[in-house]
């Protein structure tokens, strides 16, 4: 629902701090929040009965004159992570821009971190074909501090029928045979996990990465789909030079990026938690 009065936007902040383990100087504030509700911003918050468990918040921006909605944040209380909550923020959200007459939304998240990687791209049908070097330079958060803040900044054309599809549920079959023109690839299945066992590791997974996503990039490749192999405990990104077509229309011979992959750790599988600076 839509956050209108005072009270909800005070508890939208102990979600937040719930969500993403912040101090105050980390959260952002509910008189900011009541601002941009009031100013052609999107504040939505998910409820358990009365409680509120999940919030969301947006913006609308400008790309060359061209307007579109730009999520900030989406974060889900830890004690309601993994339920769902933040795929139903989401689907809010695509409801309320399309009734603003936009096509599309914009936000960022971390490249590395898995759950977020299969929730925006595999789930929600998100594309991604820029990539920003340390945005938010540090946070103290408990999912980014001591990391190098590099980011995916993925679009999500609320309109098109392979995003309807996506967010329906119906099944993509992805291929693993690529050829030159699409790529596999690696992240870690949980950077967190990585991070606490060793931040050298972290960051060097993070720079590695970066190479790859940023070369790729320029070279006209978008990321269109997350693939988890569960019986090897990985998990990849598809690259191709198509954001029309499904990954599973192509065949091919596997390509990896990777030679050798940096540091030492084995990472288990990630918990999707839906909790992301967007």
């Amino acid at each position: 629902m839509r956050v209108s009065r005072p009270v909800q936007f005070a508890e939208s902040v102990r979600v937040q701090k719930s969500a993403w383990g912040q101090d105050v100087s980390s959260t952002i504030p509910a008189h900011l929040l009541i601002a941009a509700q009031h100013h052609g911003g999107l504040v939505l918050g998910a409820y358990d009965g009365r409680r509120m468990v999940g919030v969301l918040f947006g913006i609308t921006a400008l790309d060359n004159g061209r307007p579109y909605h730009y999520s900030h944040i989406t974060g889900v209380a830890r004690s309601h992570q993994s339920k769902g909550v933040g795929f139903k923020l989401k689907l809010a959200q695509r409801e309320h821009v399309v009734k603003s007459g936009q096509s599309l939304v914009k936000w960022t998240y971390d490249p590395l971190q898995g759950g977020n990687a299969y929730f925006n791209i595999r789930k929600l049908g998100a594309t991604c074909r820029t990539y920003h070097r340390n945005l938010y330079g540090r946070l103290d958060d408990s999912f980014n501090r001591g990391r190098l803040t590099d980011r995916f900044e993925v679009e999500w054309h609320i309109k098109n029928k392979r995003l309807r599809e996506r967010i329906r549920g119906l099944p993509v079959s992805a291929r693993l045979r690529l050829k030159g023109s699409r790529l596999l690839v690696e992240i870690p299945r949980n950077i967190t996990r990585v991070r606490d066992v060793s931040l050298s590791a972290a960051n060097s997974w993070t720079l590695h990465d970066r190479r790859i996503f940023e070369n790729y990039f320029d070279r006209g490749f978008s990321v269109t789909d997350v693939i988890v192999d569960n019986d090897e405990d990985r998990i990849f990104y598809l690259l191709n030079r198509s954001t029309i077509r499904e990954s599973a229309e192509f065949s091919g011979k596997i390509e990896s990026s990777h030679q050798h992959l940096p540091g030492l750790v084995r990472t288990d599988q990630s918990t999707l938690t839906v909790t992301q600076r967007d």
